[in-house]
């Protein structure tokens, strides 16, 4: 077994947070998680996917800050975040968008991002990790979903120029950018047959992402040995990036 490490993973009560919450607490490192309910974080805990974790709207910079200073209090640090908390969009053509639910999806998928990385700026021990969770609609947009595009490929570019001013200081910071996992967010799309064959298609590898493919290639980015990694924008999709 690696070494256990002191992780923090900002929505890391559901989806794709707390299936990479859940990976790294049975790899043995201790892992504190954020939602937006107390309901949401007493639960992911009380299913053993954390040791504990905070209440924090990710786009509350006050709330992000204390959430990174409750898990380094109480694990004595930590060794790197996993920048996961967003929202979706509202799933309509541009021409139909919401002005005030575009500025909430970037508030959220990226100020929060922000917010996320300047606390771990502030509290990660040297060397330390920072992952941002985009998605793959940062590098091949779909119709529907021009709020969510753009903040993911924000959020993507956000974390390259992260790396740019801060690999040298100690802090490796890399990109993940999945495909379709089933979440609570994706199930609508996954469970109508039609979409979910069309959905299909468009993956080469014939299937859609599982939680082990998500959690291990986030354990690794987060550890030690991928330092020069820093910068990298790294696609989980089975090729559905292409």
């Amino acid at each position: 077994m690696t070494e256990p490490r002191r992780y923090l993973i900002t929505g890391g009560t559901s989806g794709i947070g707390e299936m990479c919450a859940q990976h790294l607490t049975a790899a043995g490192h201790r892992v504190w998680v954020t939602g937006t309910r107390e309901e949401s974080v007493s639960a992911a805990t009380a299913r053993g996917s954390a040791v504990g974790g905070s209440v924090a709207d990710a786009a509350d910079a006050d709330a992000v800050t204390a959430a990174f200073d409750d898990a380094a209090r109480e694990f004595g640090g930590l060794d790197g975040a996993f920048l996961n908390a967003g929202v979706d969009g509202e799933g309509k053509p541009a021409e139909h968008l919401d002005a005030a639910t575009f500025r909430r999806v970037l508030d959220v998928n990226v100020v929060g991002i922000l917010h996320g990385a300047q606390a771990a700026h502030r509290t990660l021990a040297r060397p330390g990790a920072i992952v941002v969770n985009a998605s793959v609609n940062a590098m091949r947009p779909e119709a529907h979903f021009a709020d969510y595009n753009a903040s993911k490929a924000a959020a993507a570019a956000l974390a390259a120029t992260l790396a740019m001013e801060w690999s040298a200081q100690g802090l490796c910071v890399t990109c993940v950018c999945p495909g379709y996992f089933r979440t609570n967010m994706t199930a609508q799309y996954l469970d109508d047959p039609q979409i979910s064959a069309e959905l299909l298609a468009r993956i080469p590898a014939g299937r859609f992402g599982q939680a082990t493919d998500v959690g291990a290639t986030v354990e690794f980015l987060l550890s030690n040995q991928a330092p020069f990694l820093s910068g990298a924008v790294i696609p989980i999709a089975g090729a559905g990036n292409l």
